[in-house]
């Protein structure tokens, strides 16, 4: 089996295949408090084992996460960016991570989505996509909005009503839903 996992690139960052020296910064950032927008506070194993399912993503689907660097580091990953679409979810996902406050606020998720967002509609064979963004996530809003989803309340409601994918003792989960040519 041959796997292809392309490189993009865009002004300050370099978006490639995640590596297993990713996994550190990407462990260290899951048995943090800023997880708390990705499930929350993880074990080493698990994240060990999350992140190994990010990277086989790339083999079940042909898609995934990207791992973020900048071009002026490139051997560390600042973030994943890309397409989320485990087996339990019915639609692809749009996601990102910082993995360290130190690279908020300087607009690398927009930025890296940007570029992931035009080459995602040709592989993942869909028009829509959703953007799963936990209540009080401003700044994820702010980033989906700049990316032209919109609100999907329909949606919302649905997922975290009885029986939904969020139905559970978790956070409450907003819908932004990506439409193919929406980019702005």
């Amino acid at each position: 089996m041959t796997v292809i996992i392309p490189t993009l690139e865009t002004q300050r960052l370099i978006l490639r295949a995640p590596q297993m020296r990713d996994s550190a910064a990407y462990v260290g950032f899951k048995r943090s408090e800023r997880s708390k927008f990705t499930g929350g506070v993880a074990s080493t194993q698990q994240a060990r084992t999350n992140f190994s399912a990010i990277a086989g993503q790339w083999v079940l689907r042909g898609y995934g996460l990207f791992m973020a660097a900048l071009k002026n580091d490139p051997d560390t990953a600042i973030g994943g960016f890309g397409i989320f679409h485990p087996e339990r979810q019915e639609e692809p996902e749009f996601g990102w991570t910082l993995y360290d406050a130190a690279y908020e606020g300087k607009g690398y998720v927009t930025e890296a989505m940007r570029a992931i967002i035009p080459w995602a509609w040709d592989v993942i064979g869909v028009d829509t996509a959703q953007s799963h963004i936990d209540e009080g996530n401003a700044p994820s809003v702010a980033v989906a909005t700049a990316l032209g989803a919109k609100f999907d309340p329909v949606t919302t409601k649905k997922a975290n009503g009885p029986g939904g994918e969020f139905d559970n003792d978790g956070p409450f989960v907003n819908i932004y839903r990506h439409t193919k040519g929406a980019l702005t």
